[in-house]
């Protein structure tokens, strides 16, 4: 994350075109608003996401058109280009547009000019452009969404955002703070803290929704809690779970695996890591003496 900080300490200034790659709820559009807030820009942000496009219409609705460009076109429509006017925008899911789409608004980031459909003139790129992708742009080419010129031409210009299993040390203070959150976002009274167990659990869970997920479980939990002074373990939904367990007949490795995880989730507190894992502490240094 101090990488991630960096890069926007960077780019945030520029009014060049900037790549922000990550997967769905890792906070590309969080990242976005910073970006948006420390730049010269004076107008507003704004986000649309490519996979909200119609692909018969995704040229109108990023370049606009003028009435009669086809049928159908009863009146001007404003693109998204043009709607951001002088702020910043956040095209998200970038790889959904069709090849000759990324052509196009390749060439219009370039030139910093773009036509509507049926229009006789062009019209100025003002806004900072910002293009969300949900993995590298290189395994994006390789399977053939993404154009390899716009990798080379605008690959260099790049955040990458960690998914939350490359961040687990993040997770406390991040469940803690979306907890802090849930009275204003729900309208409801609940439990300001967190039972004793339930942290280390959040922290080793699987997060395959990443920040979004374990926002939304949390909130979900607050609402169940409600007239309880504790969130517990028992208020997390059911799809909240290790990505790895302990099993006492199972695999050697796998259960290296969870005691490692286990471990780590827990700052090395032999205690801790037994009770998450449901397995007896000598079991923990037998592994430890075993490595």
């Amino acid at each position: 994350m101090l990488d991630v900080l960096a890069g926007i300490d960077t780019y945030a200034r520029a009014r060049t075109p900037l790549v922000v790659v990550g997967a769905s709820g890792t906070g590309k559009t969080t990242v976005a608003e910073l970006i948006h807030a420390l730049s010269p820009h004076r107008g507003p942000l704004t986000s649309h996401s490519a996979g909200e496009f119609d692909p018969q219409l995704e040229r109108s609705q990023l370049f606009g058109h003028e009435r009669g460009a086809f049928t159908g076109a009863a009146g001007r429509h404003v693109g998204v280009l043009e709607e951001a006017g002088d702020g910043t925008l956040l095209l998200d899911d970038f790889h959904h547009l069709g090849r000759s789409t990324q052509t196009l608004l390749l060439r219009a980031l370039d030139r910093r000019v773009f036509r509507p459909l049926g229009a006789r003139r062009d019209l100025p790129v003002r806004c900072r452009v910002i293009i969300g992708l949900i993995e590298a742009p290189d395994r994006l080419v390789e399977r053939g969404a993404l154009l390899a010129e716009l990798r080379l031409r605008l690959g260099y210009g790049m955040i990458r955002l960690p998914p939350l299993e490359e961040r687990r040390g993040d997770i406390p203070a991040l469940a803690h703070r979306f907890l802090a959150r849930c009275a204003e976002d729900t309208g409801c009274s609940g439990p300001a803290r967190f039972a004793p167990d339930v942290v280390p659990v959040l922290q080793a869970a699987a997060w395959p929704g990443n920040l979004r997920q374990m926002e939304m479980v949390i909130r979900d939990g607050y609402l169940r809690a409600r007239g309880g002074a504790l969130l517990c373990l028992h208020h997390l939904s059911d799809l909240v779970s290790l990505p790895v367990r302990f099993q006492r007949r199972g695999n050697a490795m796998a259960n290296a695996r969870a005691i490692t995880l286990a471990l780590e989730v827990t700052g090395g507190r032999v205690q801790e890591a037994a009770k998450l894992l449901h397995a007896a502490r000598s079991t923990i240094y037998t592994y430890l003496g075993a490595r």
